[in-house]
């Protein structure tokens, strides 16, 4: 028989096709034949370098927003309360799944780029050719503005509260080698608190009220120069950038408005099809040192996380008595480490995310849930923290 994946035939869901633990058939595609045959079929990846797997799947995650009714995200909050219990430093750790239902777009979700073409800017190219970086920034006029008006959901609001009343968060002694990653708080005890290590580069965490983030690959709306190291603000660099090219970018607009081959893509990127229009953009270069070129304060592909925050992170990971897994597929290594470090010391592993992940792939003891994130939050925030409620918009 084949194996049926109660997921997605089943509407409304039954409680045994909303969560499960390592290897259930639950979560085997109707498609496929056996498990084995599910699981070659997933590690037909496409890397990007030898750490991160592009795609965990050849079919797209279902809709989160499909999968949001009221009782789905009630109950997926009643599971993950109940997994609450008696822990106090759990650590969350978040993905491009949190922000879609603030309107970015993801990698590997139901609307990912990757199922669309989508290649990501790689640390090297941006680094080494002129061109590159010119195609980034008039890619970047198309999407950047769109992505920087995004605004925290009550996802990010749920966990503000959530570290408001102290029901997430770790507390750790502060090293010497500190990175310069200022969302990390610090106290004057010398010790400092990690509550959330995001994957993401909106700093929607930190706009939605969070006072203890770690920004695991940097955030999107700082640029530094690569000559004399000063940062700048992202928005005052694209003011000038449409202000030295506004012929270009009127045309770009005007090309947008005729045409239906440009959409937003992840990290304040765009697509238009005529690449030749971004040859003779200006880049303008550092405004401190006048040489430099800015590049933004990110971790692309095929770069490294500092070393000083990767260990931080371990060492979060290690004080923690819990790992909540919120929007992720854990396909990107510089993430599912910590999540392998968790399961490696025994310490519990909850999953939110609508669709497979790295941490199921690999086998690991998880308890996974599949509902809209927001939604699910919300419903957490209200039950662990009633006086901190988030109320329903």
């Amino acid at each position: 028989k084949k194996w049926t994946n109660m997921i997605r035939t089943c509407s409304p869901l039954p409680p045994h096709g909303l969560f499960f633990r390592r290897r259930s058939p639950f979560s085997i595609p109707e498609t496929f034949d056996s498990a084995n045959d599910f699981r070659r079929q997933q590690h037909r990846a496409v890397h990007l370098g030898q750490s991160s797997v592009r795609l965990l799947s050849e079919e797209r995650p279902l809709d989160p927003a499909a999968t949001g009714a009221d009782s789905r995200a009630e109950m997926a909050a009643s599971i993950l309360s109940d997994w609450f219990e008696q822990k106090k430093n759990v650590l969350v750790l978040t993905g491009a799944g949190l922000s879609t239902e603030s309107g970015i777009s993801d990698y590997r979700g139901h609307k990912g780029g990757y199922y669309t073409g989508h290649v990501p800017m790689v640390h090297e190219q941006f680094m080494s050719s002129s061109r590159m970086r010119k195609r980034y920034w008039g890619r970047g006029m198309i999407g950047w503005r769109e992505f920087s008006r995004s605004k925290p959901n009550a996802g990010h609001l749920a966990l503000t509260a959530l570290e408001r009343g102290g029901r997430i968060g770790v507390k750790l002694q502060r090293t010497e080698d500190h990175d310069s990653n200022p969302s990390t708080k610090q106290s004057k005890t010398g010790s400092e608190q990690i509550s959330i290590i995001t994957q993401n580069v909106d700093a929607l965490h930190s706009r939605a009220g969070t006072l203890h983030v770690t920004e695991l690959h940097g955030r999107n709306d700082r640029l530094t120069c690569m000559e004399c190291g000063h940062q700048h603000c992202r928005h005052e660099f694209h003011d000038n950038l449409e202000d030295i090219n506004k012929e270009m970018f009127a045309e770009i607009l005007d090309h947008i408005a005729g045409a239906d081959d440009s959409r937003n893509l992840p990290d304040g990127d765009g697509e238009l099809e005529a690449e030749a229009m971004y040859d003779d953009i200006v880049v303008p270069p550092c405004p401190s040192c006048g040489k430099g070129f800015l590049k933004p304060d990110v971790v692309f592909f095929g770069d490294n996380v500092p070393k000083s925050r990767v260990d931080r992170c371990f060492a979060a990971v290690e004080a923690s008595d819990g790992l909540l897994c919120v929007g992720s597929s854990l396909a990107v290594y510089s993430a599912y480490r910590f999540v392998r470090a968790a399961a490696a010391a025994d310490i519990p592993i909850a999953i939110l995310n609508v669709g497979l992940t790295r941490a199921e792939l690999s086998k690991l003891n998880v308890l996974k849930v599949e509902a809209a994130a927001g939604d699910t939050l919300r419903l957490l925030a209200r039950d662990l923290v009633p006086s901190l409620c988030i109320e329903e918009k």
